[in-house]
């Protein structure tokens, strides 16, 4: 304490650090694996954070009801079309009625058509939709300042372009094309809040689809032949000119032609020249045979003449003749020529040779007649000829012209033949007032809506109310740098956990057996770590392990499991001297020396208790004793020690109160004689247990941990951060303290998997603190 009476609350006097315990704190090693969550842990932190997540699934499954319960009903209507195979827009006959395919583009261009704007205006207009308040903007306020709400309702709206485009928006959103697959069939529908307009609107839509599909192809087909009629009548005169140009040319060129036996136009000069080449090629021929004759005449061979073989006459001569030489030799051979028979053969045969000769000079004349004819027709023919070929040149050449003029004639034929033939095709195409789009299912107003899915919003709002509930309290889970488990401890503070003090509410203050810790994770709990008014009035009295209520409990095994870990801490002998301090107020620390010294007790030890904290001292109130003389008493050298010193109830166990509070703490705990009694203390009692102020608001505890064997670090679950005990284990280490291990205080039972269930009835029971 200063001269000016405050309390110097950083750093403990110099006359104590000189005495201060020689035995440094070693670092308790811990391993740190990698971090793993098995199942137990989620499970443990879903249940510690139940209040929290009943809240968010509640308020989420509250809101996915209200939105569901105010949608209003939604009604789809469908019809469905077929769409036949695409036609040209001049269809002929053949085409009308021939089967094939519908190609995939074409079927594309449908389906686009039907969520046309063009056909969305044709139903709009039809159906008078720019007037029905479901298609169009907020309903503007009436001159009055009130708005008419009324679904449905036909109002005066003006017909500007962004009203229409707003009408057009909300109607091509609600219509949906979807077509069938493997099919030539559209399914149409149409949302709406009316099931008949919305069965009105598909129905409308489909027919107008189809009348537009009709119109189109009538348009198309009148083009079409108006087209073909303005292209016939100019193709008509050109036909017509062109004829009588070669009619003209024809006549001033004297050509004329002739239709063949196969159909074909013949010019006659060309035919006249083909009958002359004819007719040489035939005088040739005959020529070459009556010049072959002719030149076996010149050589005297008249036995190899086709005409004197032939002839009769010379036939008998000559048979005759050699008759008649056989005889006149037979008789030449016994009679001499003189011979009358041998002469008159031999007349004979003179006159026969004779008559032979002269038959062979008569063929021969023919013959030569007939080759000098053959001749003379040849050349005639040769020179009738070459005249008609140069007059079929002159004809060709002028041909070349008419040929022109003939193509030309021709082509204008035939363009006019096939528009003639189009333009009547095209008649009966118009006259044919049928589409390839026809109504399979015309749409019915629908019973039941489709929206709102009660049962499926109310499910996904569950499952959302789930998936939020659970990522909030492993988010709070996550942010929470409270100490919740011994691993916190050794991870954090590399020190060990010494025990696991259970929470139990005061006899008072139990209904029905409820252990419920009171706000236990609960994140409306500021980090001031300001306690709530139930656990202020658990501080005023407490709860020891050695009345009725507690002595079976789990808060009993608790401190004998803390008594064990203190009696096994070191090797050769436990600390005898301990303070017990925490990092704030409330954290439990009075409670946990109490109920350690009556534990101890229990073990047949001496044990003495003293209250060290004589700011707020209520060791005296815990065990029932006069609080007016104790510590502050003997520290101001008014007493002995031994003779404050008063039995707390359990046989061994003696406590020494603090007496009456103090104007300057720190400078009666820093004085020797605080020193000498614990000296003293220690080699009276087995365990001398010292409960202190918090080490990091004020200097008190620094200083008793200089002058111990051990201090124990109380800490409270899950409301002590993580910081500020870490801070108060450096101050222990600081003031050459020797820091044993911490203690989890008002650990909740039912969240952690460290402990069995124990006690009555197949309770767990617990212990609440009291400073």
């Amino acid at each position: 304490m200063t001269e000016d009476g405050e309390i110097q609350l950083f750093e403990p006097a110099p006359a104590v650090l000189k005495h201060r315990n020689p035995e440094l704190a070693k670092p308790y090693d811990v391993p740190h694996p990698e971090e793993t969550w098995d199942l137990r842990v989620y499970w443990g932190i879903l249940k510690k954070r139940s209040w929290t997540i009943l809240s968010i699934i509640l308020c989420v499954f509250t809101l996915a009801l209200l939105g569901t319960l105010k949608q209003k009903p939604i009604y789809r209507a469908t019809a469905l079309l077929e769409i036949e195979k695409e036609n040209p827009n001049v269809s002929t006959l053949k085409e009308l009625f021939q089967l094939e395919d519908v190609s995939d583009s074409y079927l594309e261009t449908q389906y686009k058509l039907l969520r046309s704007e063009s056909l969305a205006r044709r139903v709009v207009n039809e159906l008078h939709l720019d007037q029905n308040g479901e298609f169009n903007t907020p309903i503007r306020s009436s001159p009055t300042g009130k708005e008419n709400s009324s679904a449905g309702a036909v109002h005066e709206f003006p017909t500007d372009p962004d009203h229409e485009l707003t009408v057009l928006t909300h109607f091509e959103d609600r219509v949906n094309v979807d077509p069938v697959r493997r099919s030539r069939l559209a399914q149409i529908s149409f949302d709406s809040q009316d099931p008949k307009l919305a069965a009105s609107i598909v129905n409308s839509l489909a027919a107008n689809f189809i009348q537009e599909n009709l119109e189109n192809r009538w348009e198309a087909t009148q083009k079409a032949s108006a087209w073909l009629s303005q292209e016939l009548d100019g193709l008509k005169i050109r036909l017509e000119k062109s004829e009588d140009d070669l009619r003209q040319y024809a006549e001033g060129n004297g050509l004329l032609f002739l239709e063949t036996e196969q159909g074909k136009t013949e010019n006659i000069v060309d035919q006249r020249l083909r009958q002359l080449q004819d007719e040489l090629t035939k005088a040739q021929a005959d020529r070459f045979q009556k010049e072959a004759v002719y030149r076996l005449v010149e050589a005297g061979d008249y036995s190899s003449l086709p005409g004197v073989v032939d002839n009769k006459l010379m036939q008998d001569l000559t048979v005759r003749l050699a008759d008649l030489e056989r005889q006149e030799a037979e008789l030449t051979s016994t009679f001499n020529e003189s011979y009358p028979k041998v002469e008159k053969i031999h007349s004979q045969v003179s006159r026969i040779q004779q008559l032979l000769d002269r038959e062979r000079k008569r063929a021969a004349k023919g013959i030569e007649d007939d080759y000098v004819a053959a001749v003379r027709r040849e050349t005639l023919v040769h020179k009738a000829f070459g005249e008609q070929q140069k007059q079929a040149n002159l004809v060709a050449e002028r041909s070349v012209q008419y040929n022109i003029l003939k193509r030309e004639v021709d082509t204008n034929k035939q363009l006019y033949e096939g528009l003639l033939q189009r333009l009547r095709e095209a008649g009966v195409s118009a006259g044919l007032k049928s589409s390839n789009i026809r109504i399979v299912d015309s749409a019915q107003p629908p019973t039941t809506p489709i929206k709102p899915r009660i049962l499926l919003n109310l499910a996904v709002g569950l499952i959302l109310g789930l998936c939020c509930a659970a990522g909030a309290a492993f988010v709070q889970e996550q942010i929470d740098n409270t100490l919740k488990t011994p691993k916190d401890i050794e991870q954090f503070l590399h020190v060990p956990s010494l025990a696991l003090i259970p929470f139990q509410e005061s006899p008072n203050h139990r209904t029905n057996g409820d252990h419920a810790r009171p706000g236990y994770g609960s994140w409306l709990l500021s980090r001031n770590r300001k306690l709530v008014a139930g656990e202020k009035q658990l501080e005023k009295r407490g709860i020891r392990i050695d009345q009725d209520e507690t002595l079976h409990s789990a808060l009993s095994e608790a401190f004998r499991g803390l008594r064990t870990s203190i009696l096994l801490s070191r090797a050769r002998r436990p600390p005898r001297s301990l303070i017990f301090c925490s990092a704030e107020p409330g954290e439990g620390k009075t409670t946990v020396a109490s109920n350690l010294a009556i534990s101890l007790a229990q073990l047949g030890k001496r044990v003495l208790l003293i209250d060290g904290d004589m700011r707020r001292p209520s060791v005296h109130k815990l065990f029932g004793v006069p609080g007016r003389s104790g510590l502050v008493t003997y520290l101001a050298g008014l007493r002995e020690w031994q003779k404050l010193v008063q039995p707390a109830g359990e046989s061994g166990l003696e406590c020494l109160v603090s007496g009456p509070i103090p104007p300057n703490p720190a400078e009666l705990l820093s004085s020797e004689a605080m020193r000498s009694l614990i000296r003293e203390a220690t080699a009276v009692y087995d365990f001398v247990l010292i409960d202190s102020p918090p080490m990091l608001s004020i200097a008190d505890g620094r200083i008793l941990a200089a002058m111990v064997e051990g201090a124990i670090l109380v800490a409270k679950e899950s409301a002590t951060p993580r910081e500020l005990v870490q801070r108060a284990q450096g101050h222990v280490r600081d003031a050459g303290g020797h820091l044993i291990g911490v203690v989890l205080n008002g650990a909740h039972l039912s969240l952690d998997d460290y402990y069995y269930t124990y006690g009555k009835n197949g309770r767990v029971e617990g212990a609440a603190e009291a400073d």
